[in-house]
């Protein structure tokens, strides 16, 4: 069973330079929030929170909607050239062939990969760059797969 997730939203307006730190520590500015958000699980919540405090950031917790579910923002693996995928040497998003890649994981509207039928597929390290640094889903990098 999937757990629900949450959302820590910052309430209180962070300077640019805490603005830097909350990213490092998996923040994103939502436009629909109008605010610096973070997607966690429950058990993430206490800690978090302590280092908000520890920041002088006051700060709300919500429920995160769209477990499980890949509505939210367009999905790179619906543009997949190579519908198997790919593989090591070849990039699933491009075609490229003979091209060092990596396997990624496709997160939910939560930022979460841990769902049913996640999507797995190869890309290259161009692609990496181009096409997923800029979208705003979440991917992550399959353990041990390069």
């Amino acid at each position: 069973m999937l757990t629900p997730r949450k959302t820590v939203q910052v309430v209180t307006w962070p300077d640019p330079l805490l603005q830097e730190r909350l990213e490092d520590v998996g923040f994103f500015y939502d436009q629909g929030c109008k605010t610096w958000i973070r997607y966690c699980d429950p058990d993430e919540i206490q800690g978090m929170g302590e280092w908000l405090a520890k920041h002088q950031l006051t700060f709300r917790i919500a429920e995160a909607a769209g477990r499980g579910e890949t509505k939210k923002h367009p999905r790179l693996a619906d543009n997949l050239i190579l519908t198997d995928g790919g593989g090591p040497d070849a990039c699933a998003l491009c075609g490229a062939q003979h091209v060092p890649c990596r396997q990624w994981i496709e997160g939910d509207d939560t930022d979460a990969t841990d769902y049913p039928g996640a999507a797995r597929f190869y890309m290259c390290g161009q692609c990496v760059q181009l096409r997923m640094t800029p979208h705003p889903r979440l991917y992550a990098p399959v353990e041990d797969q390069l």
